[in-house]
């Protein structure tokens, strides 16, 4: 139950829910189906649902009864699209929202898959040639060549190697397992990669499109804007966004207009609560959000794409690293001979 549903899995859930409650279809009748024709541990949830709905219970009872399987923003939106009566509207939202997410995952691998598969190659090659060279030592007789310069040698050099790959592999996988899952948020860490050319940019746009999206279809909801603002920041994931949560909540509850309140914590843009304050006055906050959504969320493919050249910059920046270290190492060994055959003798 620690693991989540994935978001093909969601996009293709909130499709089918969608679709079935905008026909008529009784919510207990499509869970049952689900269950039936699901795999796994997703059978075994989705049976749970639909079990809690043939007893009498709310889908807000029984999807919270499953939560650690289910991502905080599709809790929380079950749970006021139910409580407004939106359901259908929600699950099509939702399915939008998770074909969005697939979508921009999917630019970024197919742009980051050559580059890292340039990275793992040239990891490979250096510690096959510090195997062999040891090894072609061994047999010939003549000192072992030190192709990094650090000492890295025959069979205890390879090991060093592959120990010291292996480390950095895996605590960026493990620093990458906790990020994705809520584990470790740091805002201090969040301002410096904010900071970074590129990367700050696109992840405060992705930030602001999910704060539109979920602020725009709550309020779409029919809920009230103080109830809502709380999960609006939760959904953006981000620690700077969600200090200034409690800020917001204490200036609308004073009577503060929402242009007001998030315009004092200094982080939104200026086109962004320029839209907010006209979607305010006129009456139209929800379809002001949404459209602006939309917006950020066609600026962040535009970002993510800028993104994945910029890594895919910088692990080609590795791997020429590596190589030119090779190089002048080579060179300067050959320079070295060179001076060691023209000296005395």
């Amino acid at each position: 139950m620690m693991s989540r549903i994935s978001s093909a899995q969601l996009y293709g859930l909130c499709n089918r829910v969608a679709t079935s409650l905008e026909a008529g279809i009784d919510a207990r009748r499509l869970w049952k189906r689900e269950a039936g024709q699901a795999r796994g541990r997703l059978a075994d949830v989705f049976s749970r649902i639909a079990s809690t709905l043939s007893r009498g219970g709310s889908l807000t009872e029984a999807v919270q009864g499953n939560a650690p399987f289910f991502p905080p923003l599709f809790l929380q939106m079950v749970e006021l699209g139910e409580a407004a009566g939106k359901l259908p509207t929600v699950f099509r939202r939702l399915a939008q929202h998770y074909e969005n997410r697939i979508r921009m995952r999917r630019i970024f691998l197919t742009g980051i898959t050559w580059p890292a598969i340039q990275f793992f190659a040239a990891i490979l090659i250096v510690g096959f040639l510090i195997w062999i060279l040891g090894a072609i030592a061994q047999t010939k007789g003549p000192a072992a060549y030190d192709i990094l310069g650090l000492g890295l040698i025959g069979n205890t050099g390879l090991f060093i190697y592959i120990i010291f790959w292996t480390s950095m592999l895996s605590m960026s996988a493990i620093l990458f397992f906790l990020i994705r899952n809520g584990l470790f948020h740091h805002a201090s860490l969040e301002r410096a990669i904010f900071r970074i050319p590129g990367i700050g940019r696109c992840m405060e746009t992705i930030c602001l499109a999910r704060f539109c999206w979920s602020l725009g279809l709550l309020l779409e909801s029919g809920m009230d804007v103080r109830r809502v603002i709380p999960y609006a920041f939760d959904a953006t994931g981000s620690c700077i966004f969600m200090q200034c949560q409690p800020q917001v909540s204490t200036s609308l509850q004073q009577g503060d207009e929402l242009f007001v309140a998030l315009l004092s914590t200094g982080i939104f843009p200026e086109e962004f609560l320029n839209t907010l304050q006209v979607g305010e006055q006129s009456g139209r906050l929800d379809e002001s959000m949404l459209r602006l959504a939309d917006y950020y969320e066609d600026c962040a493919r535009g970002a993510l794409a800028t993104l994945t050249k910029l890594s895919g910059f910088a692990i080609w920046a590795i791997v020429a690293a590596m190589i030119i270290g090779i190089i002048v190492n080579m060179v300067a060994g050959y320079a070295n001979f060179l001076q060691q055959l023209s000296g005395p003798r």
